[in-house]
């Protein structure tokens, strides 16, 4: 029996998903869902706007595209057009409309839209943090079940939507069994330290500039670049000023899109992952970072040290000056640093997709059988 058909078999109801966010080149959200829905992508159905595709998906389209009004309106009509018993809403909002026999599976990866964080520069990105706001608490109310990644973000929920505990499942995110394939690159062309992170204020990449520019005066090798991946095109203008003004424009380079090989490659030769972030909902960095064997210097804050363990050097990611000494610290010593990439190691396999694999396995089985139960 090929996997496809053991799955119909253990599935017999509809089962559908948001797939926009998972479409072209996706990022943490679009990753965990095609995570959540692996091995089962041509028997659950994806909704999406016209004009999207995927050919390794089995789809539904339906107008209108903006997000907001697509969820809201077209999304509705998709469930009941298609009759689907079990819907994933897997960004952290679902439409206020769904059939009462549909079975509503929410995805929070986090909570930061809900923190008192300064305004974005991006509009865009605003428009979500006030939609988010808006619906997610009803969207919490009406779930069946709610995933989240991390237990941090698990107490959360219970905390700031009193959600109860037995409707809550943790399932961390994974990555790719190729990140833990291949040895830490020994062989740096240029010495860097490499953050990944994007524009919002909850990355607090403008505290990392700080923090690099004020190793200048520390012991370290002046010849060490700052690298920054995650920033678009449009947001990196504002950075870019920002490390003129503090003399280090010429040591940080704002990369282009890189493929997941590229990124592999990038963290394998950087000295250092520094994961500055005041919000987290996981953090995959940090992941991504300790599975290639490069130590991670990181953010005490929210749901980081939950995942990191004991593998990071911590610090206060509101004060530049804790952040540039722990920088400082873990660059100027090269035995710290081989210290610090065992620890790492070791903490990435407990988000191994083998082991993460298995709770998505079992998270079905329980779907499967809540819904019979349904029916019964």
């Amino acid at each position: 029996m090929h996997e496809g058909d053991a799955q119909r078999a253990a599935f017999p109801f509809r089962v559908a998903y948001d797939a926009r966010l998972s479409l072209g080149k996706f990022r943490g959200m679009g990753r965990f869902l095609r995570q959540l829905i692996a091995g089962r992508e041509r028997e659950f159905l994806g909704f999406c706007a016209p004009g999207d595709r995927d050919d390794g998906l089995n789809l539904a389209s339906l107008g209108p595209r903006p997000y907001p009004a697509w969820e809201q309106i077209a999304v509705p009509r998709l469930l009941r057009q298609n009759d689907i018993d079990v819907f994933i809403a897997p960004y952290n909002t679902s439409p206020l409309s769904i059939p009462d026999k549909t079975q509503l599976i929410l995805v929070v990866h986090d909570l930061i839209f809900m923190e008192a964080l300064p305004w974005s520069r991006s509009a865009y990105q605003n428009l979500g943090r006030i939609y988010r706001r808006l619906v997610a608490p009803h969207a919490v109310k009406r779930a069946d079940l709610v995933v989240t990644v991390s237990e941090f973000t698990a107490r959360q929920l219970v905390e700031k939507f009193a959600v109860q505990p037995n409707r809550l499942r943790v399932i961390p995110n994974t990555i790719s069994a190729e990140w833990y394939a291949t040895d830490r690159t020994e062989q740096m062309e240029s010495r860097y330290i490499l953050v990944v992170a994007g524009e919002a204020p909850s990355k607090n990449l403008g505290r990392a500039l700080i923090a690099f520019a004020a190793c200048s005066g520390l012991r370290i090798d002046q010849r060490i670049r700052m690298k920054i991946a995650g920033v678009s095109q449009t947001g990196q203008a504002a950075f870019r000023a920002q490390a003129r003004q503090l003399g280090i424009s010429d040591r940080v380079d704002f990369l282009p899109y890189l493929t997941e090989d590229g990124m592999r490659e990038t963290y394998r030769q950087s000295e250092i992952l520094l994961m500055p972030s005041l919000c987290e909902g996981f953090g995959i960095p940090v992941l991504e970072a300790m599975a290639s064997g490069t130590p991670v210097v990181c953010s005490s804050s929210t749901c980081l040290p939950e995942i990191g363990a004991d593998a990071p050097r911590y610090f206060n990611p509101y004060s530049t000056s804790s952040m540039a000494e722990a920088i400082q610290q873990v660059l100027s010593n090269a035995q710290i640093r081989e210290e610090m990439s065992q620890r790492g190691l070791k903490r990435a396999h407990a988000f191994h997709p083998d082991i993460v694999h298995q709770r998505i396995h079992s998270f079905w089985e329980e779907v499967r059988n809540l819904q019979e139960n349904r029916r019964a």
